[in-house]
Protein backbone atom coordinates (compact mmCIF):
# COMPACT_ATOMS: atom_id res chain seq x y z
CA UNK A 1 0.00 0.00 0.00
CA UNK A 2 1.42 3.43 -0.74
CA UNK A 3 -0.03 6.77 0.09
CA UNK A 4 0.13 8.59 -3.05
CA UNK A 5 -0.34 7.14 -6.87
CA UNK A 6 0.46 10.32 -9.27
CA UNK A 7 -0.21 9.58 -12.91
CA UNK A 8 1.29 11.13 -15.73
CA UNK A 9 1.17 11.80 -19.51
CA UNK A 10 4.90 12.10 -20.09
CA UNK A 11 7.75 11.26 -18.39
CA UNK A 12 7.97 15.39 -17.10
CA UNK A 13 4.27 15.86 -16.11
CA UNK A 14 4.34 15.02 -13.03
CA UNK A 15 7.69 16.99 -11.97
CA UNK A 16 6.93 19.95 -13.36
CA UNK A 17 2.77 20.10 -12.68
CA UNK A 18 2.97 18.81 -9.18
CA UNK A 19 6.31 17.89 -8.00
CA UNK A 20 6.89 20.62 -5.42
CA UNK A 21 3.51 19.17 -3.30
CA UNK A 22 4.89 15.19 -3.96
CA UNK A 23 8.10 17.02 -2.77
CA UNK A 24 6.54 18.53 0.55
CA UNK A 25 3.93 15.02 0.54
CA UNK A 26 7.71 13.03 0.65
CA UNK A 27 9.48 15.28 3.08
CA UNK A 28 6.57 14.22 5.79
CA UNK A 29 7.34 10.86 4.63
CA UNK A 30 4.88 9.82 2.48
CA UNK A 31 5.05 7.02 0.15
CA UNK A 32 4.84 8.23 -3.21
CA UNK A 33 4.77 5.76 -6.69
CA UNK A 34 4.70 8.36 -10.10
CA UNK A 35 3.62 6.66 -13.07
CA UNK A 36 4.37 7.95 -16.72
CA UNK A 37 2.28 6.34 -19.41
CA UNK A 38 4.21 7.03 -21.86
CA UNK A 39 8.67 7.91 -22.40
CA UNK A 40 7.82 10.80 -24.86
CA UNK A 41 9.08 9.33 -27.88
CA UNK A 42 7.58 11.77 -29.97
CA UNK A 43 8.78 14.84 -28.52
CA UNK A 44 11.68 17.19 -30.35
CA UNK A 45 14.49 16.64 -27.91
CA UNK A 46 15.38 13.35 -26.29
CA UNK A 47 15.35 9.59 -27.07
CA UNK A 48 12.96 7.26 -24.79
CA UNK A 49 15.97 5.89 -22.76
CA UNK A 50 17.01 9.52 -21.92
CA UNK A 51 13.68 10.66 -20.99
CA UNK A 52 12.84 7.21 -18.91
CA UNK A 53 16.35 8.05 -16.63
CA UNK A 54 15.62 11.74 -16.57
CA UNK A 55 12.37 10.68 -14.97
CA UNK A 56 13.56 8.32 -12.90
CA UNK A 57 16.39 10.36 -11.59
CA UNK A 58 13.44 12.58 -10.60
CA UNK A 59 11.79 10.57 -8.50
CA UNK A 60 15.33 9.29 -6.76
CA UNK A 61 15.56 13.21 -5.64
CA UNK A 62 12.46 13.19 -3.42
CA UNK A 63 12.92 9.22 -2.59
CA UNK A 64 9.60 7.71 -4.92
CA UNK A 65 9.57 5.07 -6.88
CA UNK A 66 8.96 5.65 -11.12
CA UNK A 67 6.78 3.30 -13.09
CA UNK A 68 6.22 3.56 -16.76
CA UNK A 69 3.77 2.15 -19.32
CA UNK A 70 3.88 1.01 -22.98
CA UNK A 71 1.78 3.62 -24.33
CA UNK A 72 2.93 5.98 -27.56
CA UNK A 73 3.52 9.45 -27.28
CA UNK A 74 0.50 11.50 -29.05
CA UNK A 75 -1.30 8.24 -29.26
CA UNK A 76 -2.79 8.19 -25.82
CA UNK A 77 -6.62 8.14 -25.71
CA UNK A 78 -9.50 7.26 -22.92
CA UNK A 79 -10.50 3.78 -23.82
CA UNK A 80 -11.29 0.82 -22.05
CA UNK A 81 -8.26 -1.25 -22.68
CA UNK A 82 -6.10 2.10 -21.46
CA UNK A 83 -8.21 2.07 -18.01
CA UNK A 84 -7.31 -1.61 -17.88
CA UNK A 85 -3.49 -0.85 -17.23
CA UNK A 86 -4.18 1.98 -14.81
CA UNK A 87 -6.74 -0.26 -12.40
CA UNK A 88 -4.09 -2.78 -12.42
CA UNK A 89 -1.47 -0.62 -10.98
CA UNK A 90 -4.34 0.90 -9.02
CA UNK A 91 -4.63 -2.48 -7.14
CA UNK A 92 -1.33 -3.67 -7.18
CA UNK A 93 -0.15 -0.60 -5.52
CA UNK A 94 -3.38 0.30 -2.76
CA UNK A 95 -2.73 3.70 -2.91
CA UNK A 96 -4.80 6.11 -0.63
CA UNK A 97 -5.20 9.03 -2.77
CA UNK A 98 -4.40 9.36 -6.67
CA UNK A 99 -3.00 12.29 -8.33
CA UNK A 100 -3.63 12.96 -11.98
CA UNK A 101 -3.72 15.29 -15.09
CA UNK A 102 -6.89 17.62 -15.21
CA UNK A 103 -9.77 15.98 -17.30
CA UNK A 104 -11.78 18.44 -18.92
CA UNK A 105 -11.74 21.21 -21.37
CA UNK A 106 -8.63 22.29 -23.70
CA UNK A 107 -5.28 21.62 -22.74
CA UNK A 108 -1.99 22.25 -24.82
CA UNK A 109 -1.64 18.15 -25.42
CA UNK A 110 -4.27 15.59 -25.73
CA UNK A 111 -2.39 13.21 -23.97
CA UNK A 112 -2.72 14.84 -20.57
CA UNK A 113 -6.42 15.35 -21.05
CA UNK A 114 -6.39 11.68 -22.00
CA UNK A 115 -4.88 10.91 -19.56
CA UNK A 116 -6.86 12.23 -16.73
CA UNK A 117 -9.40 11.17 -18.35
CA UNK A 118 -8.38 7.51 -18.07
CA UNK A 119 -7.49 8.35 -14.22
CA UNK A 120 -10.69 8.96 -13.07
CA UNK A 121 -12.51 5.74 -14.90
CA UNK A 122 -9.74 3.43 -13.37
CA UNK A 123 -10.14 4.76 -10.33
CA UNK A 124 -13.84 4.35 -10.01
CA UNK A 125 -13.03 0.45 -11.98
CA UNK A 126 -10.54 -0.12 -9.43
CA UNK A 127 -13.46 -0.77 -6.78
CA UNK A 128 -15.43 -3.52 -9.56
CA UNK A 129 -15.22 -7.30 -8.61
CA UNK A 130 -15.74 -8.15 -11.90
CA UNK A 131 -12.96 -5.98 -13.68
CA UNK A 132 -9.77 -7.91 -13.77
CA UNK A 133 -11.41 -10.52 -11.17
CA UNK A 134 -7.80 -11.77 -10.72
CA UNK A 135 -6.46 -9.11 -8.90
CA UNK A 136 -8.44 -7.79 -5.49
CA UNK A 137 -10.42 -4.86 -5.42
CA UNK A 138 -9.27 -1.55 -4.04
CA UNK A 139 -10.94 1.53 -2.74
CA UNK A 140 -9.18 4.89 -3.18
CA UNK A 141 -9.66 7.83 -0.50
CA UNK A 142 -10.29 10.03 -3.04
CA UNK A 143 -8.57 11.83 -6.63
CA UNK A 144 -7.24 14.96 -7.01
CA UNK A 145 -6.00 16.85 -10.23
CA UNK A 146 -2.89 19.01 -11.22
CA UNK A 147 -4.63 21.68 -13.65
CA UNK A 148 -3.18 23.97 -16.78
CA UNK A 149 -0.84 26.47 -15.91
CA UNK A 150 -3.33 29.03 -17.15
CA UNK A 151 -6.21 27.61 -14.89
CA UNK A 152 -7.38 30.24 -12.32
CA UNK A 153 -10.14 28.12 -10.49
CA UNK A 154 -7.74 26.39 -8.11
CA UNK A 155 -9.79 24.68 -5.07
CA UNK A 156 -6.21 23.67 -3.18
CA UNK A 157 -3.35 25.91 -2.86
CA UNK A 158 -0.10 23.99 -0.85
CA UNK A 159 2.35 26.58 -0.12
CA UNK A 160 5.67 24.56 -1.50
CA UNK A 161 8.02 27.51 -0.77
CA UNK A 162 10.11 25.19 1.61
CA UNK A 163 10.56 22.55 -0.78
CA UNK A 164 11.25 24.95 -4.21
CA UNK A 165 15.12 23.70 -3.93
CA UNK A 166 13.85 20.31 -4.11
CA UNK A 167 11.90 21.06 -6.60
CA UNK A 168 14.07 22.89 -9.00
CA UNK A 169 16.01 19.15 -8.52
CA UNK A 170 13.54 17.54 -9.78
CA UNK A 171 12.85 19.59 -12.83
CA UNK A 172 16.24 19.94 -13.87
CA UNK A 173 16.79 16.27 -13.99
CA UNK A 174 14.84 16.67 -17.40
CA UNK A 175 17.25 18.10 -19.13
CA UNK A 176 16.48 17.19 -22.35
CA UNK A 177 13.19 19.21 -22.46
CA UNK A 178 15.23 22.58 -21.07
CA UNK A 179 16.44 22.74 -24.54
CA UNK A 180 12.43 23.30 -25.95
CA UNK A 181 11.78 25.74 -23.39
CA UNK A 182 12.73 27.01 -19.86
CA UNK A 183 10.25 25.10 -17.97
CA UNK A 184 11.69 25.61 -14.41
CA UNK A 185 11.53 29.43 -15.11
CA UNK A 186 7.93 28.83 -16.17
CA UNK A 187 6.94 26.32 -13.74
CA UNK A 188 8.70 29.15 -10.94
CA UNK A 189 6.82 31.75 -12.03
CA UNK A 190 3.07 29.75 -12.22
CA UNK A 191 4.27 28.96 -8.32
CA UNK A 192 5.02 32.62 -7.82
CA UNK A 193 1.48 33.60 -8.72
CA UNK A 194 -0.09 30.93 -6.90
CA UNK A 195 2.10 31.85 -3.72
CA UNK A 196 1.00 35.43 -4.30
CA UNK A 197 -2.98 34.54 -3.35
CA UNK A 198 -1.61 33.03 0.00
CA UNK A 199 1.35 35.32 1.00
CA UNK A 200 3.90 32.84 0.01
CA UNK A 201 6.77 32.90 -2.37
CA UNK A 202 5.85 29.53 -3.77
CA UNK A 203 2.75 27.74 -3.91
CA UNK A 204 1.38 24.92 -6.12
CA UNK A 205 -2.18 23.98 -6.46
CA UNK A 206 -4.77 20.94 -7.07
CA UNK A 207 -8.51 20.69 -8.33
CA UNK A 208 -10.87 18.43 -7.19
CA UNK A 209 -13.86 16.39 -9.62
CA UNK A 210 -15.82 15.68 -6.08
CA UNK A 211 -16.91 16.83 -2.90
CA UNK A 212 -14.23 16.81 -0.47
CA UNK A 213 -15.52 14.87 2.99
CA UNK A 214 -14.69 16.72 6.40
CA UNK A 215 -15.16 15.88 10.04
CA UNK A 216 -14.12 19.22 11.24
CA UNK A 217 -15.09 22.44 8.80
CA UNK A 218 -12.33 24.56 10.58
CA UNK A 219 -9.82 22.30 8.83
CA UNK A 220 -10.41 24.08 5.53
CA UNK A 221 -11.35 27.49 7.01
CA UNK A 222 -8.32 28.77 6.09
CA UNK A 223 -8.77 30.07 2.58
CA UNK A 224 -7.11 31.91 -0.05
CA UNK A 225 -6.84 35.70 1.24
CA UNK A 226 -8.36 38.49 -1.44
CA UNK A 227 -5.72 40.69 -2.51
Amino acid sequence: MVDILAFGAHPDDIDFACGAILAKMAAQKKSIVLVDLTLGDKGTHGVPEERRQESENAAAVIGAKRVFLDFKDCEVVDNYEGRLKLVKLIREHKPRLVIGPFWKGEQNHPDHLACGQMVRHACRYARFANILPEIPIHWIDGVLHYPPPTYEKIDFIVDVTDVVDVWKKMMLCHATQMQTFAYEDWCLKVAAKLGVLIGKPFAQGLVKGNPIIIDDIMSVAKGAREL
